[in-house]
């Protein structure tokens, strides 16, 4: 059965992105095959594992808007495309993107679907002809987006990437309040398979906003110290991503951590944070 992982954080700058593709790279290098949906209209994920910037409009007709307007006109699989490493594909973001939620209501008023179902049917589709072992699907900095909804109904498994300050708390609540509504509104289970620490730097203030979030401690000793220890403690990933120079390299030269040189502090972190996900989802199937 196919794992689809969505990274979700409704904050912007939390790493959604790295982890989505630096995990694509680190599954792909364990031998898996991997298909990344790019939701987000910045489409970096789409830069990242094809080399191709949203100005070079390389994807023109060819990404998630154009697979929602040619719905049940065309296969999904038409839209799928190869990237710079093997065994990863990708259903690419272009400058269409913007669209995408407008598109995926008149499909709705059309053939009377659920607008938060789309990605769900699409990859229901292509898993009739297509054989993948995970597939990630990266979403734009949006709390409560129809965008955002899809991806979260489409998954199994969801991550949520947290940067260790308030607005990431707050983030969090959101994201996984979001996470559990769609879950209550559709019957279905989507599994909150980890939060990950991400931009860490040894510093007091990240100890104090960790230590803040999930130690649990005595909730009338110290109520604001509890509010995320109960219910999310052993969520946390063992893994934290350190921040390091590596990550702006991957940047300049268009590629996952991981694949520039996996000896660097963050590189290490996701490829430890992917033997911790399989490590997670052996115990959890």
């Amino acid at each position: 059965m196919t794992e689809v992982i969505t990274i979700a954080a409704g904050k912007g700058g939390v790493g959604k992105t790295a982890t989505t593709i630096n995990l694509a790279a680190a599954m792909a290098l364990d031998g898996y095959r991997v298909l990344v949906v790019d939701t987000d209209t910045q489409a970096n994920s789409t830069m990242f594992l094809t080399g191709r910037r949203l100005a070079d409009n390389a994807f023109k007709g060819k990404g998630l808007y154009e697979l929602a307007r040619s719905r049940h006109l065309l296969p999904a699989t038409e839209f799928i495309r190869p990237t710079q490493m093997e065994n990863v594909d990708i259903i690419p973001s272009n400058m269409a993107t913007p669209y995408l939620e407008e598109q995926i209501k008149l499909i709705s008023a059309d053939d009377g679907s659920e607008p938060a179902q789309f990605l769900f049917n699409v990859l229901s589709e292509i898993f009739e002809t297509r054989d993948y072992d995970y597939v990630l699907i990266d979403t734009p900095p949006a709390q409560n987006s129809l965008t955002v909804q899809t991806a979260l109904v489409a998954a199994s498994r969801v991550i949520i990437p947290l940067k260790l300050e308030e607005q990431g708390i707050e983030s969090l609540l959101v994201t996984d309040a979001l996470r559990r509504a769609l879950e209550e509104k559709y019957e279905i289970e989507i599994d909150l398979l980890g939060i990950l620490p991400t931009i860490v730097e040894k510093t007091a203030l990240t100890d104090y906003y960790l230590n803040l979030a999930f130690v649990s401690r005595d909730e009338e000793e110290n109520p604001e110290a509890s509010r995320l220890a109960a219910p999310y403690g052993d969520k946390l990933f063992k893994t934290a991503i350190r921040k390091g120079n590596i990550v702006n390299e991957s940047t300049i030269e268009r590629k996952p951590c991981v694949l520039i040189n996996p000896r660097k502090n963050p590189s290490k972190d996701y490829l430890d944070l992917w033997k911790e996900i399989k490590s997670r989802l052996a115990e959890r199937r």
